[in-house]
């Protein structure tokens, strides 16, 4: 079974890496990623009926040239394998009618079910709006909310409406919880909709320099910035105090 990102993740990435900007630098963070993704066993991931094999071991950790025609056509070879997909569709038609396909499907696991939840809850919509993004700028805010409207009927009010609502009852960026530790990484482009700082003794944060999205939860690797390990271990203390100071609760209370 296949399980890969969002389907528009698809296009964004094809786009942003074809473009001559984007950096060696970007392209050897997001071969990284990728190869943390197939390493990881917890997510299940694997290929889907009929799809090629997955690279072999230290293919992502060859020098990727962006000015190099050759080396972005295998990086976007190791996104494909990745993906467990030969190839990756650019059409907005087809994407809409696979958002709307409500029957089991092999590949794209969660990706209707994670827009529906985008619409009704909270947003989250990854836009690159900035001229200063090194991605594509095409999947701006208005065309992802378009897709509430033609998947599931909801307008861009609604979608506002909702938003407004769950800030409301969990307290947006102030939650007012109690032994709640925010980790984030400042690359994640989601970190900036988190609670960055620490709100009281008992809502601690945590953001780890050049980390991205869930990298903390990933299994450690050698490849690890100096960060990333300093952040786990950081976790990792503030749930020793917090489980301490709870143990010494109940040896109080006589529980």
């Amino acid at each position: 079974m296949a399980i890969g990102p969002a389907l528009w993740l698809g296009p964004l990435l094809l786009l942003s890496l074809w473009g001559l900007s984007a950096p060696a630098s970007l392209l050897r963070r997001l071969g990284g990623h990728i190869q943390q993704i197939q390493e990881s066993s917890s997510l299940g991931l694997g290929l889907g009926p009929g799809a090629v094999a997955l690279p072999k071991v230290g293919w992502l950790e060859q020098p990727l040239d962006p000015f190099n025609a050759s080396d972005r056509r295998s990086f976007l070879q190791i996104v494909r394998h990745s993906l467990g997909q030969k190839c990756l569709s650019f059409s907005r038609a087809e994407t809409v009618a696979q958002l709307k396909a409500s029957e089991p499907q092999v590949s794209g696991v969660g990706d209707r079910q994670w827009l529906y939840q985008t619409c009704t809850e909270f947003g989250f919509y990854v836009t690159c709006e900035d001229p200063r993004c090194p991605f594509s700028q095409l999947p701006a805010l208005p065309s992802q909310l378009d897709l509430c409207e033609q998947v599931f009927g909801l307008s861009a009010s609604s979608v506002a409406q909702a938003v407004a609502q769950t800030n409301s009852y969990y307290g947006g960026q102030t939650p007012g919880a109690t032994q709640v530790l925010f980790v984030n990484g400042d690359t994640d482009p989601w970190h900036v909709l988190s609670v960055t700082q620490a709100l009281g003794s008992s809502e601690s944060a945590l953001l780890i320099p050049s980390a991205s999205h869930c990298l903390d939860m990933a299994p450690e690797r050698p490849s690890d910035s100096p960060s990333l390990r300093l952040g786990r271990q950081s976790i990792s203390q503030q749930l020793q105090t917090w489980l301490r100071l709870a143990k010494e609760s109940q040896v109080r209370d006589g529980v």
